[in-house]
This record gives C-alpha cells, sequence and structure tokens, in this order.
C-alpha cells in the first residue's frame, strides 16, 4: 500500500524505498533530492563531488586528468553505498542524487580505450554489490537550459563545460536507460522552463511517486 506524506496530500508508493533522482550536469538533481527527502523524512544520501580534487584539473585538462578523477568518483561512490547497504530502521526511505552505474557513463565518455579496459575491471567487481534502485528519475533539461543553470550557480571549474560535453552525456545516459529492465526508469522532461521551480518540481516527483510504474523505461512531462 502507498504511505501517505507528511503534508496528507500525496501518497508515495511503499514500493519505491530507495529513489534516484538523476539527471545531467546543471540539472537540480541534488536540489530535488534534498527537497524531497525533507518533504518525506527520508535519509539523503549525496554525491560528494567537493571531495574530489582532480575535478577542477580535470575541466581544465581533460585528457590528463580524466582517469585520475574517475577512480576517484568510484572509489567515493563504491565507499559512500556500500556504507549504507543496510538502510536506516528510523527512517523508511533512502534518496539518492545519483546511482552507482553513473561511473561506467562518465568512464565511456572521459577515458581513454586502454584506460577504460582497466576501469571497467574495477567497476565491475564493484558493481556487483550495489544496491539497485527502486526507481530512478531523470530530470531532463535541454542543453542551453542546462549551460543556463551551470553558469547560474557560478562554479569557476564548470566554465569551460560545452555543449557537445552535455549532449554526449545525455545520449550515453538515454542508452544506459533503455537496458534497464529490473526497476522503473521516469524521464521527466523539464524542458518547460516556465514550470520549473522547486516546488514545481517536488510536487511532480511526488506524483511520479504515488503511482505504479512499469520496470523499464518511460516519460512524462512537467
Amino acid at each position: 500500500m502507498p504511505r501517505q506524506n507528511p503534508d496528507q496530500t500525496v501518497e508515495i508508493n511503499d514500493a519505491y524505498k530507495h529513489i534516484v533522482i538523476e539527471g545531467n550536469i546543471g540539472a537540480g538533481k541534488t536540489t530535488a533530492a534534498k527537497a524531497l527527502a525533507q518533504d518525506i523524512e527520508a535519509r539523503l544520501i549525496l554525491e560528494r563531488f567537493d571531495d574530489n580534487p582532480f575535478l577542477s584539473k580535470f575541466y581544465n585538462d581533460r585528457e590528463r586528468y580524466s582517469f585520475q578523477v574517475e577512480l576517484h568518483f568510484l572509489a567515493e561512490r563504491y565507499q559512500q553505498l556500500s556504507k549504507n547497504l543496510l538502510g536506516d530502521i528510523f527512517q523508511e526511505f533512502t534518496i539518492y542524487d545519483y546511482f552507482f552505474v553513473k561511473s561506467y557513463i562518465f568512464s565511456t565518455i572521459n577515458l581513454s580505450d586502454d584506460e577504460l579496459i582497466l576501469f571497467n575491471n574495477l567497476y565491475q567487481i564493484m558493481e556487483r554489490f550495489m544496491p539497485r534502485p527502486d526507481i530512478l528519475i531523470y530530470l531532463h533539461y535541454n542543453n542551453t537550459q542546462l549551460l543556463d543553470h551551470i553558469k547560474e550557480r557560478g562554479r569557476d571549474f564548470e566554465s569551460t563545460i560545452e555543449r557537445k560535453y552535455l549532449e554526449t552525456i545525455t545520449s550515453k545516459y538515454f542508452s544506459c536507460f533503455k537496458e534497464i529492465q529490473n526497476y522503473p526508469v521516469i524521464i521527466l522532461n523539464m524542458e518547460n522552463e516556465e514550470n520549473s521551480g522547486k516546488e514545481i518540481v517536488l510536487t511532480k516527483i511526488k506524483d511520479i511517486l504515488s503511482k505504479n510504474w512499469p520496470k523499464g523505461l518511460s516519460q512524462t512531462v512537467l
């Protein structure tokens, strides 16, 4: 049975204990995850990208630092998620602003063939121990909107991000999603910029979580 959240207006489906909010760079996934976790009193697991000492160097020299940045993310994500396998007896739901397959997606974009072989060997060992989402919601903006969001938040090391890089990331995510068959993946189209305020996005995410979705890929709009 669905569980009613504290505001008594939307029922969250009890099947969705582990909820992933994903998106491209600048999609607002962390903001949405924080808002949802607060609203339904869930445990919140956020990616620790600030801890990656190679990230700013990577954006300045991708060829030199791609392997270091991806390997550090892989180790950090594995350590963080493996510590949370048993859940929390005091909080029914867990919200993540990333999923482990993200490491594989970005490695295929950023690494050379030789680096990718080594990285993939490590990834395959780790991935089988990682928790699977009960549902994944992907916040989709077009690339112009993403670039605007990146500029607005003003992180210096992101100033070199190009449209083509964002296009490649989106393409890789969608290719990955088409292969997922063991849990629902919902593409939430956010291209209607007029309706993408935090409260409206939160309401739509909770509406998604109130429904019974088929496993595999589905789409909806804001």
